[in-house]
């Protein structure tokens, strides 16, 4: 039938459609990861709380300036951010567009993030893919048995190989014992 093309395009479409917006998630999810990483060292008194004074040292006297408006946007009426309003801050900043910018595409954020940097680290062939060998070599030590489950339990559709998803889905588990397994180590 003449539809078939369209609809395995359109098929296609979809399903590329669902991998970016759990590539998105997942992303999202490391993102917000590392702002309260990030917080928690800029908070220096352990208050649970981020001054204007705090948020200056993150960015600098002149870079600060260009963030005022987000600061204040987020800060409410005590004039200080925890950790939600600073990650929903540095969503602004960087993955908002800021000040009328766009937003960063998916590929940007995945090339620039510190997971997709970590990926790339272990995807020594460039293919897209980290295979099983791929990931033993970044262990101290080489491989063991709850790296190979780890492995295997990424490898949801058992090719072999972690894509960027499942690597990304790996990555992000919870810590043993947390409900998750062994965190990859790195080198």
């Amino acid at each position: 039938s003449t539809l078939f093309p369209y609809t395995t395009l359109f098929r296609s479409s979809a399903q590329q459609k669902s991998k970016d917006a759990k590539l998105e998630a997942l992303l999202d999810r490391a993102f917000d990861k590392e702002q309260a990483r990030v917080f928690k060292g800029r908070d220096k008194n352990r208050d649970g709380k981020m001054t204007f004074a705090d948020f200056e040292s993150l960015y600098g006297e002149g870079g600060v300036k260009r963030w005022v408006a987000v600061f204040q946007k987020h800060c409410g009426a005590d004039d200080v951010l925890d950790v939600k309003e600073f990650t929903a801050v540095r969503r602004d900043i960087h993955l908002g567009g800021g000040e009328g910018g766009r937003k960063p595409s998916l590929q940007s954020r995945l090339r620039t993030s510190k997971l997709g940097k970590i990926f790339r680290a272990y995807d020594k062939s460039g293919d897209g893919k980290v295979t099983k060998a791929e990931w033993d070599r970044k262990f101290e030590g080489g491989p063991n048995a709850a790296r190979t489950a780890q492995f295997k339990g990424g490898d949801k559709n058992s090719d072999g190989s972690l894509d960027v998803i499942e690597f990304l889905e790996t990555f992000l588990a919870p810590p043993r014992g947390e409900g998750g397994g062994t965190r990859p180590e790195k080198r």
